[in-house]
């Protein structure tokens, strides 16, 4: 049987659900006869008692009417109910926990934020949710605030709410594009029920480490889709897959995870850059790794490399390509191409078809040469373009 998560397993002291309508009110309605409660007053005095909480009978009524005036503002807001108290009236009515998620219309964290609508419940346990939670460890950001995840390639923000509609269902979200990124905020609720099923203290940076549940996984497809994600956020592919991050116990989990997969892979090795803790997947492991995220996403769709694929068929391709031992021959490769236009060091390599590490050892020496000049962009990329003077700095040379 595929495991799942139930609505009694969400964190009840944090999740408010909105009934529907009928078997809310039988749901008090039967709870009253079973008290013999005269009123929604003694059925709140027992609610209290039992579940150690502050309602009262007015709360009870807006229950039963789904709805309840904001006098302030003069709008009229859906009534939702605290999970405790409704796991805690099924148990009374002895109703079964499937009929109460076939009732449940919206779920979201406390009394206000964004709400899951349409919500999936169960919630099915996939390596599409596992890996939700890589992104929040990875470009995410959780905690007691609204949580967000952020990306500078919107199809990966997009990938990303598929995958969360997947797990979830439809539900409320903000998008924004703020300093060069697409950020998506989502319901708390979704954090809350990830936090209390995968018993994550922390999404913070340094403080975040791979749950026990994704690193036990006994089907290694889990496993994939994490590594995966991990790389959309936070891997680098040039002529080697490359994965960091600040959070050493965090990237050692994420190398557990690459070996649980069998795919051979460096030790952690340490740089004082960012993201100083780092190891990389071996080349020799490429195609077989390219193989099986292809055979992932055709079950999953959302189980991919998006932006980054085209990277990661480069080396696969690149690696049937010798590169030259003559250096005049990259160089004067290097040199055709900036003749047109100027380039990154990562673009000078696909249209060569050599390495990055080849064209930028090439691209330093021609610069100590003064054959290249080179200026960085506001996003830390270098462009290279020929020195301005450079055929009669050729001639010059050259007598």
């Amino acid at each position: 049987m595929k495991e799942v998560i139930r609505i009694s397993d969400f964190p009840s002291d944090k999740i408010y659900v909105f009934l529907n309508k009928n078997y809310r009110k039988e749901l008090i309605k039967n709870s009253m006869n079973l008290l013999n409660c005269k009123n929604y007053f003694e059925l709140s005095l027992w609610i209290n008692k039992k579940l150690k909480t502050k309602f009262n009978g007015g709360d009870v009524k807006y229950w039963v009417r789904g709805k309840r005036l904001d006098e302030r503002t003069g709008k009229v807001h859906p009534k939702f109910m605290s999970l405790n108290t409704v796991i805690g009236l099924i148990k009374l009515n002895n109703e079964k926990i499937e009929e109460l998620e076939r009732n449940i219309l919206s779920y979201r964290s406390g009394n206000r934020g964004l709400r899951i609508n349409n919500p999936l419940l169960p919630i099915k346990v996939t390596p599409e949710l596992d890996s939700i939670v890589i992104h929040l460890f990875g470009d995410g950001a959780a905690g007691d605030f609204t949580p967000s995840y952020t990306q500078k390639n919107k199809s990966a923000v997009d990938n990303f709410i598929r995958k969360m509609e997947n797990s979830f269902g439809i539900f409320e979200k903000s998008i924004y594009f703020t300093q060069g990124k697409y950020q998506v905020k989502f319901p708390k609720a979704i954090t809350d029920v990830i936090s209390e099923y995968y018993k994550i203290d922390s999404y913070n940076s340094y403080k975040s480490k791979i749950p026990e549940k994704i690193l036990k996984r006994a089907d290694n497809k889990f496993k994939l889709a994490c590594i995966v994600a991990y790389i959309l956020d936070e891997g680098n592919i040039r002529d080697v897959i490359s994965l960091g991050s600040v959070n050493k116990e965090l990237i050692n989990g994420i190398r557990n995870l690459v070996l649980d997969c069998n795919y051979k892979c460096s030790n952690i090795n340490f740089n004082a850059k960012s993201n100083p803790y780092r190891f990389t997947i071996s080349v020799k492991e490429i195609e077989r790794f390219f193989n099986e995220i292809k055979m992932l996403s055709n079950q999953f769709p959302t189980c991919n490399l998006d932006f980054k694929n085209e990277s990661l068929n480069f080396i696969i391709k690149r690696r049937s390509i010798k590169n030259p031992k003559d250096s005049k021959i990259t160089n004067d490769a290097i040199i055709n191409i900036l003749k047109k236009n100027d380039f990154s060091a990562i673009e000078i390599s696909k249209f060569t078809n050599y390495a990055y590490c080849t064209i930028i050892h090439r691209l330093q020496n021609l610069l100590s040469e003064n054959f290249v000049t080179r200026e960085k962009q506001e996003n830390g990329v270098y462009l290279w373009r020929l020195n301005s003077n450079y055929p009669k700095f050729v001639k010059e040379k050259s007598m």
